[in-house]
C-alpha cells in the first residue's frame, strides 16, 4: 500500500507540523477542519500541540487549557479520510449542555461516548462548518464547567 498523503499522519518517527497534518485531510471537509482549529485557538488561554496518540489517533492536535488538568481540553485527529473532533466531557459538563437543542447525531455521540475514569470521550467525524460550530460550543461549555470546578475565571471567548 502506498503511503501517499497519509504518510505524515501515520509516520510515528517524523513529527509533522499542524499545517502538514491539516493539509492532508479530504478536500471536502478541509474548510470545516480549519474552522474547528481556528475556533478552538480563538478561545482565551488555549494552546495547540502536536502529539503522537498511538493507534488509532496517531499524530493529533491537542488543545490545552490550564483549567483542564491531566489531559487536553479538545482534540483534532487529522485522519486524512475522516478527521475527528474529540471533546472529553465530565458529568458537570454534560449536565450543562442543552441536550434537547443539539442535533441528534451530536447528542448520540455524547450519549454513547466511552467513559474512562469519569470522563466521557465524545467524538464526531468532522463533516461541515455548521456541525463544527455546535462542537465548539460544546467544548466551550465543558471548558466553562472545568474553569468553575478549578476556581478559575471562564476561559471561553
Amino acid at each position: 500500500m502506498s503511503t501517499g498523503s497519509r504518510a505524515a499522519w501515520n509516520d510515528r518517527f517524523r513529527k509533522p507540523s499542524a499545517e502538514i497534518l491539516t493539509s492532508e485531510v479530504a478536500r471536502g471537509v478541509a474548510p470545516a477542519v480549519s474552522l474547528y482549529r481556528e475556533q478552538l485557538l480563538a478561545t482565551a488561554g488555549v494552546t495547540e500541540e502536536i502529539s503522537w496518540q498511538g493507534v488509532p489517533w496517531r499524530w493529533s492536535l491537542l488543545y490545552r487549557h490550564e483549567a483542564v488538568q491531566g489531559r487536553a481540553w479538545a482534540y483534532l485527529v487529522a485522519q486524512p479520510g475522516q478527521p475527528l473532533a474529540i471533546v472529553p466531557l465530565t458529568s458537570e459538563g454534560i449536565a450543562a449542555l442543552p441536550m434537547r437543542r443539539l442535533l441528534k447525531p451530536v447528542r448520540d455521540a455524547i450519549t454513547h461516548a466511552k467513559q474512562v475514569e469519569g470522563v466521557w470521550w465524545a467524538q464526531w467525524t468532522i463533516q461541515s462548518k455548521s456541525q463544527v460550530e455546535s462542537l465548539v460550543k460544546i467544548a466551550r461549555i465543558q471548558l466553562e464547567q472545568s474553569s468553575v470546578a478549578s476556581g478559575m475565571a471562564a476561559g471561553a471567548a
